[in-house]
């Protein structure tokens, strides 16, 4: 399976199409998620990492991008994929732990 950036095609990782316009994806650099579920950086975990909108989809709070984030990731083909997949590992409890780790890893 595919990163999200590679299935989804939003041209917003490094050197990406849109990286200029949009900036980019937090989701693509972030290195603590790096070989979670077998993706690259975050690439599996999109829906967990704040701030992968775009710029001009952003919401002024978290709350407020958190239900709008929800709501959107529950319409992506990508998330649904994963969802499907990995059944039981595609949580926030996982993802959590899994960067607690990877912070105890590289600190340590």
């Amino acid at each position: 399976m595919k990163n999200c950036w590679e299935k989804n095609q939003c041209g917003r990782e490094p050197g990406g199409v849109k990286e200029s316009k949009l900036g980019t994806c937090p989701v693509a650099t972030f290195e603590l998620a790096d070989g979670f579920l077998g993706g690259r950086n975050g690439g599996r975990a999109c829906i967990f990492i704040v701030g992968t909108m775009a710029p001009e989809e952003r919401l002024n709070t978290c709350e407020a991008l958190a239900t709008r984030k929800k709501r959107d990731c529950m319409q992506c083909d990508f998330f649904r994929a994963m969802k499907k997949k990995y059944k039981k590992s595609f949580n926030l409890e996982l993802f959590n732990r899994y960067i607690e780790n990877s912070k105890t890893l590289t600190s340590g």
